[in-house]
Protein backbone atom coordinates (compact mmCIF):
# COMPACT_ATOMS: atom_id res chain seq x y z
CA UNK A 1 0.00 0.00 0.00
CA UNK A 2 1.31 3.19 -0.83
CA UNK A 3 1.30 6.37 1.50
CA UNK A 4 -1.77 8.19 -0.11
CA UNK A 5 -3.81 5.04 -0.17
CA UNK A 6 -2.42 4.53 3.84
CA UNK A 7 -3.44 8.30 4.80
CA UNK A 8 -6.95 7.81 2.76
CA UNK A 9 -7.88 4.98 4.44
CA UNK A 10 -6.62 6.34 8.18
CA UNK A 11 -8.61 9.54 7.46
CA UNK A 12 -11.57 7.17 6.67
CA UNK A 13 -11.29 4.51 10.16
CA UNK A 14 -10.42 7.89 12.09
CA UNK A 15 -13.67 9.90 10.50
CA UNK A 16 -15.99 7.25 11.07
CA UNK A 17 -15.33 7.00 14.72
CA UNK A 18 -16.19 10.91 15.12
CA UNK A 19 -18.94 10.72 13.79
CA UNK A 20 -21.29 9.58 16.61
CA UNK A 21 -19.90 11.93 19.00
CA UNK A 22 -19.90 15.08 16.24
CA UNK A 23 -23.99 13.97 15.57
CA UNK A 24 -24.59 13.82 19.79
CA UNK A 25 -22.89 17.52 20.06
CA UNK A 26 -24.67 18.88 16.94
CA UNK A 27 -28.03 17.37 18.23
CA UNK A 28 -27.47 19.04 21.71
CA UNK A 29 -26.23 22.29 20.04
CA UNK A 30 -29.21 22.45 18.36
CA UNK A 31 -32.07 21.91 21.32
CA UNK A 32 -30.17 24.16 24.02
CA UNK A 33 -31.09 28.13 24.24
CA UNK A 34 -28.06 28.94 26.11
CA UNK A 35 -28.89 32.32 26.84
CA UNK A 36 -32.11 31.34 28.17
CA UNK A 37 -30.84 28.42 30.09
CA UNK A 38 -32.08 28.40 33.86
CA UNK A 39 -31.83 24.37 34.36
CA UNK A 40 -32.84 21.39 32.88
CA UNK A 41 -36.05 19.90 32.87
CA UNK A 42 -36.92 18.47 36.43
CA UNK A 43 -33.75 16.05 35.69
CA UNK A 44 -33.72 15.69 39.74
CA UNK A 45 -36.96 15.35 42.72
CA UNK A 46 -37.06 17.81 44.99
CA UNK A 47 -35.14 16.02 47.33
CA UNK A 48 -32.29 14.75 44.63
CA UNK A 49 -31.84 18.60 43.73
CA UNK A 50 -31.41 19.23 47.54
CA UNK A 51 -28.89 16.65 48.13
CA UNK A 52 -27.27 17.77 45.33
CA UNK A 53 -27.24 21.34 46.35
CA UNK A 54 -25.95 20.48 49.39
CA UNK A 55 -23.48 17.73 48.42
CA UNK A 56 -21.78 20.43 46.13
CA UNK A 57 -21.32 23.15 48.63
CA UNK A 58 -19.67 21.02 50.78
CA UNK A 59 -17.29 19.79 48.18
CA UNK A 60 -16.61 23.69 47.54
CA UNK A 61 -18.24 25.40 50.34
CA UNK A 62 -18.83 29.67 50.82
CA UNK A 63 -15.88 31.34 52.69
CA UNK A 64 -14.47 34.39 52.07
CA UNK A 65 -15.32 33.45 48.20
CA UNK A 66 -19.06 32.46 46.76
CA UNK A 67 -19.44 28.46 46.83
CA UNK A 68 -21.02 25.91 44.86
CA UNK A 69 -24.44 26.74 44.82
CA UNK A 70 -23.67 30.52 44.09
CA UNK A 71 -21.46 29.75 41.14
CA UNK A 72 -24.99 27.76 39.83
CA UNK A 73 -23.62 24.21 40.31
CA UNK A 74 -26.23 22.38 40.79
CA UNK A 75 -27.80 23.52 37.95
CA UNK A 76 -24.95 22.81 35.64
CA UNK A 77 -24.67 19.31 36.97
CA UNK A 78 -28.38 18.94 36.26
CA UNK A 79 -27.41 20.50 32.82
CA UNK A 80 -24.85 17.65 32.51
CA UNK A 81 -26.42 14.75 33.51
CA UNK A 82 -29.51 15.41 31.18
CA UNK A 83 -27.80 17.06 27.48
CA UNK A 84 -24.71 15.22 28.01
CA UNK A 85 -24.60 12.28 29.74
CA UNK A 86 -25.86 8.44 28.12
CA UNK A 87 -29.17 6.93 29.88
CA UNK A 88 -26.85 4.29 31.67
CA UNK A 89 -24.22 7.27 33.17
CA UNK A 90 -27.34 8.83 33.83
CA UNK A 91 -29.23 6.62 35.63
CA UNK A 92 -25.82 5.83 37.49
CA UNK A 93 -25.35 8.84 38.80
CA UNK A 94 -29.09 9.22 39.79
CA UNK A 95 -28.96 5.47 41.84
CA UNK A 96 -26.25 7.38 43.60
CA UNK A 97 -27.72 10.25 44.61
CA UNK A 98 -31.23 8.15 45.86
CA UNK A 99 -28.86 6.08 47.95
CA UNK A 100 -27.37 9.33 50.02
CA UNK A 101 -30.98 10.31 50.13
CA UNK A 102 -32.10 6.99 51.57
CA UNK A 103 -28.98 6.41 53.49
CA UNK A 104 -29.98 9.95 55.58
CA UNK A 105 -33.41 8.91 55.90
CA UNK A 106 -32.66 6.10 57.59
CA UNK A 107 -30.19 6.49 60.20
CA UNK A 108 -31.02 9.83 60.56
CA UNK A 109 -34.53 10.19 60.05
CA UNK A 110 -34.52 13.33 57.95
CA UNK A 111 -33.58 14.31 54.29
CA UNK A 112 -29.86 14.79 53.47
CA UNK A 113 -30.11 18.59 53.17
CA UNK A 114 -32.09 19.11 56.20
CA UNK A 115 -29.20 17.26 58.05
CA UNK A 116 -26.64 20.01 59.81
CA UNK A 117 -23.43 20.55 58.18
CA UNK A 118 -20.99 18.24 60.18
CA UNK A 119 -23.56 15.23 59.84
CA UNK A 120 -23.52 15.97 56.08
CA UNK A 121 -19.88 16.44 56.48
CA UNK A 122 -19.82 13.00 58.28
CA UNK A 123 -21.60 10.99 55.29
CA UNK A 124 -19.42 12.79 52.38
CA UNK A 125 -16.44 11.42 54.35
CA UNK A 126 -17.77 8.26 54.41
CA UNK A 127 -18.18 8.10 50.47
CA UNK A 128 -14.79 9.49 50.68
CA UNK A 129 -13.50 6.37 52.36
CA UNK A 130 -15.18 4.05 50.28
CA UNK A 131 -17.46 3.01 53.92
CA UNK A 132 -21.20 3.83 53.11
CA UNK A 133 -22.67 0.55 53.30
CA UNK A 134 -25.81 0.77 51.44
CA UNK A 135 -23.22 2.12 48.05
CA UNK A 136 -21.41 -0.16 45.97
CA UNK A 137 -17.79 0.23 46.38
CA UNK A 138 -18.72 2.07 49.46
CA UNK A 139 -19.54 5.20 47.08
CA UNK A 140 -16.25 6.27 46.17
CA UNK A 141 -17.02 5.89 42.62
CA UNK A 142 -20.12 8.23 43.16
CA UNK A 143 -18.21 10.99 45.31
CA UNK A 144 -15.65 11.11 42.66
CA UNK A 145 -17.81 11.56 40.06
CA UNK A 146 -20.04 14.45 42.41
CA UNK A 147 -16.60 15.69 43.07
CA UNK A 148 -15.47 16.17 39.62
CA UNK A 149 -18.57 17.53 38.30
CA UNK A 150 -19.09 20.23 41.23
CA UNK A 151 -15.00 21.06 40.19
CA UNK A 152 -15.88 21.26 36.78
CA UNK A 153 -19.07 23.31 37.22
CA UNK A 154 -17.29 25.47 39.56
CA UNK A 155 -14.44 26.67 37.68
CA UNK A 156 -16.12 27.57 34.20
CA UNK A 157 -18.64 29.36 35.86
CA UNK A 158 -18.48 33.42 36.29
CA UNK A 159 -17.77 33.51 39.90
CA UNK A 160 -14.94 30.87 39.59
CA UNK A 161 -13.38 32.18 36.72
CA UNK A 162 -13.52 35.58 38.16
CA UNK A 163 -13.59 35.89 41.84
CA UNK A 164 -12.17 32.51 42.36
CA UNK A 165 -8.76 32.45 40.14
CA UNK A 166 -7.10 35.28 37.76
CA UNK A 167 -9.11 36.21 35.45
CA UNK A 168 -7.50 37.43 32.25
CA UNK A 169 -9.76 37.99 29.04
CA UNK A 170 -6.40 38.68 26.87
CA UNK A 171 -3.26 37.43 28.48
CA UNK A 172 0.06 38.75 27.77
CA UNK A 173 3.51 37.46 27.04
CA UNK A 174 4.62 34.32 27.96
CA UNK A 175 6.66 34.22 30.99
CA UNK A 176 7.93 31.09 32.20
CA UNK A 177 9.78 32.62 34.66
CA UNK A 178 7.03 34.69 36.66
CA UNK A 179 7.82 34.74 40.12
CA UNK A 180 4.97 32.67 41.48
CA UNK A 181 4.36 34.60 44.98
CA UNK A 182 3.16 37.42 42.64
CA UNK A 183 0.59 35.58 41.24
CA UNK A 184 -1.87 36.74 43.61
CA UNK A 185 -5.28 33.76 44.31
CA UNK A 186 -4.35 31.55 41.71
CA UNK A 187 -6.05 28.08 41.94
CA UNK A 188 -3.39 26.08 43.43
CA UNK A 189 -4.58 22.75 44.23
Amino acid sequence: MDRRKFLIAMNVALGSQMIAPLQRVLEAQAQIDPVNFTGSADLFSGSDRAAVAALSEIIIPTTDTPGAIAAGVPDYIEFMLSEWYDKDERVRFLIGIKQVVAYAQVTQDTSFADLEADQQTAIVQRMHDGQMPVMQDGGRAFFEHIKQLTLAGYYTSEIGMTVERIYLPVPGRFDGAYPYAEAGTLFTS
